[in-house]
């Protein structure tokens, strides 16, 4: 994921491991996606909407 977001113009974008199963984008030092709120990861249509602006 973090090769995607990159590649379509993200700056920094930092993926970490969390607990139980814990998944956090944080692009650019924003969180932008957190599985605790949805409950899934992202799909690969959701990750550009991921992109600051």
């Amino acid at each position: 994921m973090r090769e995607r977001l990159e590649k379509l113009g993200a700056g920094e974008v930092e993926l970490r491991p969390g607990k139980s199963g814990q998944f956090d984008v944080t692009v650019d030092g924003a969180l932008r996606y957190t599985r605790s709120r949805t409950g899934r990861f992202p799909t690969d249509d959701e990750i550009e909407d991921l992109l600051p602006g």
